[in-house]
């Protein structure tokens, strides 16, 4: 019988993976942050409202808001754990804190990714890339949200 090899074999472009998942997770968190402050913002409070309907209305409001709460955590753990897993990486290569990483999102943009002496990694937009609007064989939809005013995001 065969036996199975104990680790995986490497993964192709392990540092570019990190950091255009870290990229992208810190526009999601961005977007998502902004999102929960509109919720926090617009949160109804109780009056004196004595409608078991209308009261009904704040806590589904505040339900609503916790659950979108632990998806802003969750996408906020990762977009972290992201960044740590970006830091072993140059901690393996000795990659001293305040140099300057470049790489791309293809077909999307150019990025710069550096950590300083503190552990803290910061990703920066560069340059766009051809978007995908410019490509006619790539169809994109927005679609307007009433509740917030203005398009839907993927999976905000």
């Amino acid at each position: 019988m065969k036996q199975q090899p104990t680790t995986q074999p490497p993964m192709p472009n392990v540092l570019n993976y990190f950091c255009s998942s870290y990229y992208k997770l810190f526009q999601l968190v961005l977007k998502r942050q902004e999102r929960l402050q509109y919720l926090i913002d617009n949160a109804p409070e109780y009056s004196g409202e004595t409608s078991i309907d209308e009261i009904d209305a704040i806590i589904n409001y505040y339900q609503k808001g916790q659950a979108y709460k632990a998806k802003y955590d969750e996408t906020y753990k990762e977009f972290k754990e992201t960044g740590e897993d970006i830091l072993k990486v140059m901690q393996h290569f000795s990659i001293p804190p305040e140099t300057i990483l470049t790489g791309q999102i293809p077909h999307e943009l150019e990025y710069e990714v550096v950590a300083d002496e503190n552990d803290m990694v910061y990703i920066y937009k560069t340059k766009d890339l051809a978007p995908a609007e410019d490509n006619p064989n790539i169809m994109v939809i927005k679609v307007w949200n009433w509740e917030t005013g203005g398009y839907a995001e993927d999976d905000l």
